[in-house]
C-alpha cells in the first residue's frame, strides 16, 4: 500500500506525506528533483546510489538529483518527502 498526500507546493518546494505498509518494496526510482525524506513514523531501508541505510523515526535521507534509489519498509511508516523543484509527475496522480 502506498498512499500519498501533497501537503504543500509553493515556489520551488513540494512537501508530500507518504504512508507505506510493512513489507512494501519500491521499485528503483530516479528523478531530476532533489529530495529529503524525513521518517515521521516506522522504520525503512533506504538504498541511495548503492549505499543502504536503516532509518527510523526522526531520521532523514538526502537524495541528490538523478540518483537511483529505492525503499523497503521494515515497519509500517509515514515519510515526509520534500522535493525541489516541484515534482510535476506527482501533482497529477
Amino acid at each position: 500500500m502506498v498512499q500519498r498526500e501533497i501537503l504543500s507546493k509553493e515556489g520551488s518546494l513540494m512537501l508530500v506525506k507518504v504512508q507505506l505498509a510493512e513489507g512494501f518494496a519500491g521499485d528503483v526510482d530516479q528523478h531530476p528533483e532533489e529530495q529529503i525524506s524525513f521518517i515521521e513514523k516506522g522504520q525503512v531501508e533506504f538504498e541511495v546510489g548503492g549505499v543502504t541505510r536503516i532509518l527510523k523515526e526522526g531520521d532523514t535521507q538526502y537524495i541528490p538529483s538523478n540518483i537511483e534509489h529505492r525503499v523497503k519498509v521494515l515497519e509500517e511508516c509515514v515519510i515526509l518527502d520534500i522535493f525541489t523543484p516541484i515534482r510535476k509527475d506527482l501533482v497529477h496522480e
